[in-house]
């Protein structure tokens, strides 16, 4: 499981790095074409967040951070599909920010829970 789970946080931060990416580039109001592949990149993210979840489950990792994981990716989900519609104008800056926030919260959930699971592991006899 710990290979799994280095190869799950690794795609994430590679992941991560593309969407960061995206993401200013269409801050400086370019590449709007690519905003469909940044939203797939985005579900993609997610879902190796709930599998580092799942990973987390069978490792033993704290129960709160599995919830908050499995919880978080919902709300990045949610907000980054209905992003476009929330505080129109100049306002819709706050929103932006606040999808990076999400964003960059989902990557550090990544984070601590391939830790978790990697700690997990180095102990397990069958490591």
């Amino acid at each position: 499981m710990k290979t799994a789970a280095v190869i799950v946080q690794n795609t994430v931060r590679l992941l991560g790095l593309a969407l960061i990416v995206l993401g200013f580039m269409f801050w400086t109001r370019t590449a709007y074409t690519l905003i469909p592949i940044h939203m797939r990149l985005g579900e993609t993210l997610v879902a190796l967040l709930w599998i580092l979840a799942i990973f987390g489950i069978l490792a033993k990792a704290p129960a709160g951070l599995i919830a908050a994981a499995i919880l978080w990716g919902v709300v990045v989900i949610a907000f980054g599909m209905n992003m476009g519609g929330l505080l129109p104008g100049r306002a819709h800056e706050v929103i932006r920010v606040a999808h990076f926030l999400f964003g960059l919260g989902a990557i550090g959930l990544s984070e601590s829970l391939g830790a978790r699971i990697k700690r997990a592991a180095g102990r397990s006899p069958s490591a």
